[in-house]
């Protein structure tokens, strides 16, 4: 009986092991991509396709040949109420230029996304995302924003409220 208990907390432990050891590898997957993009390496973007908070789906592949401007942001976040005037803003003057803002909506309901994007007057798409997509960009936080060249490797990240003189700078820089 005694043998039985020490097999089951071996056996316990190991699980244990191989969890943390899967946690820390995607960890280091997401975090690799942020750290590609600041070091200059133009990595391509992880898949985005996601329910719309309007209906229907936002896939970024369907930007392809169009620099893209990719918010993650939260009607919570007080950042998030600072920037979002300066995405609107950025977002209709680019449009002509054919740049394509995409918004993703990190744990909020429904209405409540909703009433920040009407809120603020954020006309272009809007997802809802999960965890794996957050993980899979990087994503420790909102607002955090990435640029895209035409063929859909980012070219530029920045964490927290973006400025609009540095949006400007990496949206000429994937154009």
């Amino acid at each position: 009986m005694r043998r039985l208990g020490q097999v089951s907390i071996v056996a316990l432990l190991a699980a244990v092991v191989v969890v943390l050891a899967v946690a820390v590898h995607n960890k280091v997957d997401s975090a690799g991509f942020v750290h590609e993009v600041n070091a200059g390496k133009l990595p391509a973007a992880p898949t985005l396709n996601l329910p719309g908070l309007f209906g229907g789906r936002v896939n970024l592949a369907a930007y392809r040949g169009r620099p893209v401007v990719v918010n993650f942001w939260a009607s919570w976040c007080a950042p998030c109420e600072d920037e979002a005037p300066v995405m609107a803003q950025a977002a209709a003057s680019d449009k002509p230029l054919g740049v394509q803002f995409v918004g993703v909506d990190v744990a909020d309901t429904i209405d409540a996304g909703r009433a920040f994007v009407a809120r603020y007057g954020l006309s272009y798409p809007h997802a809802r995302a999960t965890t794996d997509y957050t993980t899979a960009w990087g994503v420790t936080g909102q607002p955090e924003t990435f640029v895209l060249d035409r063929s859909g490797r980012a070219v530029a990240w920045y964490a927290g409220p973006v400025d609009p003189n540095w949006l400007s700078q990496a949206i000429q820089k994937a154009s």
